[in-house]
């Protein structure tokens, strides 16, 4: 009995341990992931059950069997690394993966097992591949040993157990459209095509392979291609390298020596990849601007008086972007009567949410600033330039203010919000500090932002994706007030209401599990608690 109680403890510590790591694997993911920005976007396909619900749980079951059963070999294998080929004893590399909610192929980081060494020329350039794989390293790929560390990445969801490959970003801007069709699977540890003759086939075998597989996932399809990959790949060692090779051709290579694209097309989709994995987005944008992103849906009662209050401000190098949500009263009619070039309206040309219209305004921004200002609240005259000498004095990429609330009828209610001094990504996960007319960003640091298309928390879903490349300051000065009650606004919701769209943000914007999904939000509701408290002041 003692035995037994001893093994059901030990299964216990192993299971939260594989928790924790799931957890943590899955936060570094979220932080290091970005969009390919640069390149067209594509369409997602339709997802059966299987796909959408069940296969993330097999995934997450094989990984973690598998990292206990095999961390022996992982122990030795790691230490083998470090005696003969040095540190790192991991090797990561950026590679595209599944496409995102803006229809471009999310980056993310995969890991490995290094076979090469670090050998440069007398210029401080890498050597060429085949001198720098080793005989070891030779022997890490031939039994691929090395593509272990990919268990990290099933964990953290970047990867599948199975799916198409990830190929690199330098082949993926060589796809056409077609091809890239591939993307909207998760990538795989393996897959058709790596069963089908892996390394051994041509490009275009390859991506027909990856497309027949993306249009019958099931369960058994999988089951199978995991066993012929036990027996291909790691028992008979079948299609690893491509022959006369130390490492497979680049598909843009390909391309080149088939003369299926010029030397001007190779050179100019080169320097495209190069942008991506410097994590530019392409956008050219103007010194000291501001680009002020509203959204607007039936605020005809409302939205003179925010424009007035861009208009008053002393900060005079602005934008204003609004984007109107086909709005049924007459607030287009209103926004027709402003007169002035730095104004720009786009009506959309049917209802598609205020997630839908921030996400255009950022696409159209010009800015080497971003603020946001909901088209019923306002700003006092000093907001713009009080925050950007704040921002540009301490260095900072990101910042929130302090904000009164008024009511419908633009009266104060006596309600003063401020927040923690400085937001880290975990803090912001915490809570929703800033409210969305404080905030600003320097786009250079940031980037372009694009989040999903949920309906509510859609400014919450931007702090989070902005908190993963710099953190939040607080600029301790009222520089707006929030319009508290009107109808529509997030403020008049219950309680259950509030707590099921925090849900939905943490389970769609961030693609989180379930359990995961409830924890963070009951980690909402108790920090929205302390935030009462601490923080607002009545």
């Amino acid at each position: 009995m003692q035995n037994f109680n001893t093994g059901i403890s030990l299964l216990i510590v192993i299971i939260v341990t594989i928790l924790i790591f799931v957890l943590y694997c899955g936060y570094k993911s979220r932080k290091s992931k970005y969009s390919s920005i640069l390149i067209k976007p594509i369409e997602m396909r339709k997802k059966g059950i299987y796909e959408r619900y069940l296969k993330r749980l097999m995934d997450i079951a094989f990984a973690s069997i598998t990292l206990v059963a095999l961390s022996p070999i992982y122990l030795v294998l790691g230490i083998l690394i470090k005696v003969k080929l040095g540190s790192p004893i991991l090797f990561t590399q950026d590679r595209p993966g599944q496409i995102g909610s803006d229809g471009r192929e999310v980056i993310f980081k995969m890991y490995k097992f290094r076979s090469m060494t670090n050998e440069i020329d007398e210029d401080g350039n890498l050597l060429p591949d085949e001198v720098r794989l080793t005989k070891f390293g030779k022997w890490l790929r031939s039994t691929s040993l090395d593509e272990l560390p990919e268990v990290i990445n099933i964990l953290n969801g970047s990867m599948s157990i199975i799916g198409p490959r990830p190929q690199l970003v330098r082949d993926m801007v060589f796809m056409s459209e077609d091809q890239r069709y591939r993307h909207t699977a998760r990538p795989g540890l393996s897959g058709l095509a790596q069963v089908n003759g892996r390394n051994e086939i041509s490009w275009e075998e390859k991506f027909n392979w990856d497309l027949k597989y993306i249009s019958e996932v099931s369960f058994w399809n999988d089951v199978t291609i995991i066993f012929s990959t036990i027996g291909k790949a790691f028992i008979k060692h079948e299609g690893i390298s491509q022959s006369g090779m130390a490492t497979a051709e680049d598909y843009g290579d390909y391309l080149l020596r088939k003369k299926a694209i010029s030397q001007e097309e190779y050179l100019e989709k080169q320097k495209i990849a190069n942008r991506i994995l410097k994590k530019e987005d392409g956008i050219e944008r103007k010194k000291g601007l501001v680009s002020i992103i509203m959204p607007s849906y039936n605020t005809a009662q409302f939205i003179e008086d925010a424009v007035q209050s861009v208009l008053k401000q002393s900060y005079t190098n602005w934008e204003l972007i609004i984007v109107d949500d086909c709005s049924t009263d007459n607030t287009p009619e209103i926004l027709k009567g402003f007169n002035d070039d730095r104004i720009r309206c786009i009506i959309n040309p049917d209802n598609r949410g205020a997630a839908y219209c921030r996400n255009l305004g950022l696409r159209e921004a010009n800015g080497e600033w971003i603020a946001f200002l909901d088209s019923d609240d306002l700003w006092l005259p000093e907001k713009l330039e009080t925050q950007i000498q704040f921002m540009e004095k301490n260095g900072y990429a990101f910042s929130y203010t302090n904000y009164e609330e008024i009511d419908v009828n633009g009266q104060k209610n006596g309600t003063k919000v401020t927040g923690p001094r400085k937001i880290t990504q975990t803090g912001m996960f915490n809570y929703c500090w800033p409210g969305c007319l404080t905030v600003m960003y320097n786009a250079n640091t940031i980037g372009l932002i694009q989040i999903e298309n949920i309906k509510k928390n859609n400014d919450y879903a931007m702090w989070l994706k902005i908190c993963t490349k710099a953190d939040c300051y607080l600029l301790n000065q009222t520089t707006g007030f929030y319009r508290r009650g009107r109808q529509g606004s997030i403020s008049t919701h219950s309680l259950k209401t509030l707590i099921y769209w925090h849900y939905k943000l943490f389970r769609e914007a961030e693609s989180m599990g379930r359990i995961p999904s409830t924890v963070n939000t009951i980690r909402n509701m108790i920090f929205g608690a302390y935030k009462k408290k601490i923080y607002v002041k009545r």
